[in-house]
C-alpha cells in the first residue's frame, strides 16, 4: 500500500509545518456525489471587486454543499444506530468499522461510544467559515496553486510531484503544494481534515455544544478552533471572523440548513 500525506496550511499568511495530516487511502472514500470539474471564472480579469466576491462565493457554494452533504450522509447513519440504541445488522457493522477508518478512530469498545466519538467528527462545517477560509487562502481564486493546481486550502503534499513546488520554498524542506483533480476534491479534503485532525478539537466540540443546544452552527464562533491553523493564532482567527462579518457570509449557512433537510 503506498500512502501519500498532505498537510493544509494558509497560503497567505505564516503557516505552521505539520498541521493536519492525512492518508491516500481516504482520497477515494472521501469523493461525495459527482464532483464538480468546472473551471472557475478568471477572477484575475475583474475589476469590479463586489462583482468578483459574488461570483466567488457563487462558484464555491455548490462545493461546500455537495462535500457537507457527503458528511451528514455519514452522520444520518450514525444517528440512526444512536435511536436504535447500538442495535446494528451485520451490514451495518461493517459500515460502522468503514466509518471508524474513515474518521481516524479506533475500531474498539462498545458501540455507542464509538458512534458518539463518530458524531464530535461526522458533521458539516458552516458554509460561511468555508467561504471565507477558501478566499483568503485563495487570494480569492486568483493564486497560483487556486489556478494551476485546484488548490483553494493551501493543502502541502510530501511526495516528489505531488503538486507544484512553491517558488520560495526555504532551503531544506521537500514539501509541494498539492494538486487536485478538481476544486471539488480540496473542499473535500479540507472538510475531513478539520473533522479530524488534533488540531481541531476544540472546534469539533464547539459544533457539537451547539447541535445538543439546537443551535445553527455559527461559522464565526467555530473559527475560534482555527487557533492552531496558522502561525499567528488568535489574530488569523480575528481576520477570518472580520471576513465572515464584512461579507455577510453568515446567510450562506442557509445552505447548511438546506443540507441538513437535504439528508433527513
Amino acid at each position: 500500500m503506498k500512502w501519500k500525506e498532505f498537510l493544509i496550511v494558509p497560503l497567505l499568511t505564516i503557516t505552521i509545518a505539520a498541521i493536519a495530516l492525512f492518508h491516500y487511502q481516504f482520497e477515494r472514500q472521501l469523493t461525495p456525489l459527482e464532483p464538480t470539474f468546472e473551471r472557475p471564472p478568471d477572477f484575475k480579469s475583474y475589476s469590479n471587486v463586489k462583482q468578483k466576491k459574488l461570483d466567488f462565493f457563487s462558484f464555491m457554494l455548490p462545493l461546500v454543499r455537495n462535500a457537507n452533504k457527503s458528511v451528514h450522509e455519514d452522520r444520518k447513519f450514525l444517528l440512526g444506530i444512536q435511536e436504535v440504541k447500538g442495535t446494528l445488522s451485520s451490514s451495518n457493522k461493517v459500515k460502522l468499522k468503514g466509518l471508524l477508518r474513515k474518521y481516524n478512530l479506533n475500531d474498539g469498545g462498545e458501540v455507542i461510544q464509538q458512534v458518539d466519538e463518530l458524531l464530535n467528527r461526522a458533521d458539516i462545517v458552516p458554509a460561511s467559515l468555508i467561504l471565507a477560509q477558501s478566499a483568503n487562502e485563495s487570494a480569492w481564486g486568483t493564486s497560483r496553486f487556486a489556478t494551476d493546481a485546484n488548490n483553494f486550502f493551501g493543502i502541502w503534499c510530501f511526495s516528489l510531484g505531488c503538486g507544484l513546488t512553491p517558488r520560495n520554498r526555504d532551503e531544506g524542506l521537500h514539501h509541494e503544494v498539492a494538486k487536485f483533480e478538481s476544486i471539488q476534491a480540496g473542499v473535500i479534503h479540507y472538510v475531513h481534515t478539520i473533522n479530524t485532525h488534533s488540531a481541531y478539537q476544540n472546534l469539533r466540540n464547539m459544533r457539537s455544544q451547539e447541535r445538543q443546544a439546537n443551535q445553527p452552527l455559527s461559522g464565526i464562533k467555530l473559527a475560534n478552533g482555527l487557533v492552531r491553523y496558522s502561525e499567528w493564532g488568535l489574530a488569523y482567527v480575528q481576520e477570518i471572523q472580520a471576513m465572515i462579518r464584512y461579507n455577510e457570509l453568515q446567510h450562506y449557512n442557509l445552505e447548511d440548513t438546506a443540507v441538513d433537510q437535504s439528508a433527513e
